[in-house]
């Protein structure tokens, strides 16, 4: 397992775990959900444009890339954003973190029983102590409806497709961000039909809401999607969705830093158990990665 994949994987992850608490800024300056997702990847158009240009890039790509590159912007991105920034507005941050952050035992078991692969001891332990620790984070006060619960669980059956998806379909042999550039392309030609007969786009927005929104894209969007791409070229889908659990830790720190939210003796065990299991991976050296990476 080499280094490299291992940080290239957890700075996405704190990226990813510090984006929604600007995201949730934008909420209240007129945005929502569905609108924040168009326009995260909509703004990262032209920066990655403008990275491929600089470093020259061609843009050009097959049929077969084409379809693939739909696919996974549709279900992997749009639906996984959309419906997790919407489960926030009916259960509690974190119960819809707790079932959003199982995808990495949908990961596992897809790599297990679908592709036939065999997990080392290392992961398989490294997979039970973070689901043990993602547990701490629910929320059990704010459980009770059902409609967010299966949207935070299907938002982490549709990332955990992403990660899969990249992986097995050798699109982690195309170059990051030239990937990146097409996916928040597709992505925003989707949200903007879905958005435009929803009704949810919002475009009188303060000029605050739009700076956060730029920022927020240029984050998550470019800087965040490209390194965890990178991730899992090196390190493979298992290991990088392990990994990517310093997602919530990050949001845990982020909300105490930012909003001044008390972290409980249940969050901080959480964030400690999490912390051990992805240790446990990493200084894992002796096993051997069974993981087929292309």
């Amino acid at each position: 397992m080499k280094v490299k994949g291992i940080l290239l994987t957890i700075i996405s992850a704190i990226i990813f775990g510090f984006t929604p608490a600007l995201a949730s800024i934008t909420y209240g300056l007129g945005n929502n959900s569905l609108s924040m997702t168009f326009y995260r990847n909509f703004f990262a158009i032209p920066f990655l444009f403008l990275i491929l240009k600089y470093k020259k890039i061609p843009l050009k790509i097959n049929i077969k890339e084409v379809k693939d590159i739909f696919i996974l912007s549709l279900i992997g991105v749009v639906l996984t954003t959309a419906l997790l920034y919407s489960s926030y507005s009916y259960i509690g941050i974190g119960a819809a973190t707790t079932l959003h952050f199982l995808y990495p035992m949908f990961v596992a078991l897809a790599c297990m029983f679908i592709f036939k692969e065999q997990l080392g001891r290392g992961k398989i332990i490294s997979l039970i102590l973070a689901l043990v620790g993602v547990a701490f984070f629910m929320d059990l006060k704010s459980n009770g409806n059902m409609i967010g619960a299966i949207m935070a669980l299907i938002s982490g059956l549709t990332y955990g497709f992403y990660i899969l998806w990249i992986d097995k379909r050798n699109l982690i042999k195309m170059n990051p961000y030239k990937l990146s550039f097409y996916v928040v392309t597709f992505s925003s030609v989707e949200m903007l039909i879905g958005n435009i007969f929803g009704g949810y786009i919002k475009l009188n927005l303060p000029i605050k809401a739009y700076i956060l929104i730029i920022f927020c894209s240029v984050l998550a969007s470019v800087v965040g999607i490209v390194l965890f791409q990178m991730g899992i070229s090196i390190i493979g889908s298992t290991s990088a969705a392990i990994f990517s659990l310093f997602e919530p830790i990050t949001s845990v720190v982020t909300g105490v830093i930012i909003f001044d939210e008390n972290i409980n003796l249940q969050k901080l065990l959480g964030c400690i158990i999490i912390f051990i299991s992805i240790t446990y991976l990493a200084v894992n050296k002796g096993e051997k990665n069974t993981e087929v990476v292309e």
